[in-house]
């Protein structure tokens, strides 16, 4: 498939609208229990680390991530959301940034988070860019934990005049998907018509549209089988984990095509005792 549009501008273009500001804005707490477990864990094993927070939004995760820090860094490349952030933090350092082309030092930090699939924001080449870039940041012994489209899963099949995705375990998101896709069907329908095969696409990724944001952005999709491989190119040598979008738990090859996204934490290096998993 060949690309007409690149995603960056695509998404930019809509993340800065105000009413996609002022959404991000309102955010508050944990996406899932996943992304919980996570951070927790790491705030355990990392207590008072240096952290970079890639994709800080409206600053949702500020308060998630700043008080367990020794010193804490959010960046984002949609300025007014860097405006939104700073405005509900105005004592903590949230800048405008990309994660293509960080401005750190080498070895800054123990540990890196890209939440809500942030890194799946930018191009299949740019990708490889930002993961180097983040392996660069990180200390020999860090961490990096984000979340990413499955290119398995029912993500890349949903469609404007189909049902969103449902769960009892999420009833009052349900819900508010499910009004949202009533009310915005007219808009939802002219961004995918618009967008829908303008990507791209190789063995296990694409680069296509998604149901966020009425079918209005971009996004990078990415196989269970591939995401080990990504990160051991960008230099990523210790164990990858991979978790679900919903429960919490480990995603395993045979149940793998069940979540929208996974959650993924990836050590630098291997510990004296650990065994990557993949």
């Amino acid at each position: 498939m060949s690309s007409s549009l690149t995603p960056e501008p695509v998404n930019q273009a809509v993340w800065s609208e105000a009413i996609e500001v002022a959404r991000f804005a309102r955010a508050r707490g944990w996406i899932d229990p996943s992304e919980r477990r996570l951070i927790e864990g790491i705030a355990l094993e990392r207590p008072r680390a240096d952290i970079l927070d890639i994709g800080v939004g409206g600053g949702r995760t500020v308060p998630l991530l700043a008080p367990r820090a020794l010193s804490y860094v959010g960046i984002d490349f949609v300025p007014a959301l860097v405006e939104a952030a700073r405005t509900r933090f105005p004592t903590t350092d949230i800048r405008v940034g990309d994660a293509r082309k960080l401005e750190f030092a080498d070895e800054q930090f123990d540990f890196v988070f890209f939440s809500i699939n942030g890194l799946d924001s930018i191009g299949h080449g740019d990708r490889a860019k930002a993961l180097a870039e983040i392996r660069r940041v990180l200390r020999p012994d860090g961490e990096f934990v984000f979340s990413t489209h499955n290119y398995d899963g029912p993500g890349r099949a949903d469609r404007p005049w189909r049902l969103p995705p449902m769960t009892v375990r999420q009833p009052r998101s349900s819900a508010r998907a499910l009004s949202r896709r009533v009310v915005h069907e007219r808009r939802s329908l002219a961004n995918f018509r618009a967008l829908h095969g303008v990507g791209e696409s190789g063995q296990g990724w694409a680069v296509e549209t998604s149901g966020a944001h009425e079918f209005g952005i971009l996004v990078h999709y990415i196989s269970h089988t591939l995401l080990a491989d990504e990160l051991r190119s960008a230099g990523f040598e210790g164990p990858v984990e991979i978790w679900d979008d919903r429960a919490g738990v480990s995603v395993e090859p045979s149940t793998a095509s069940r979540c929208w996204y996974f959650n993924v934490s990836a050590k630098c290096s291997k510990g004296p005792d650990q065994v990557p998993l993949t």
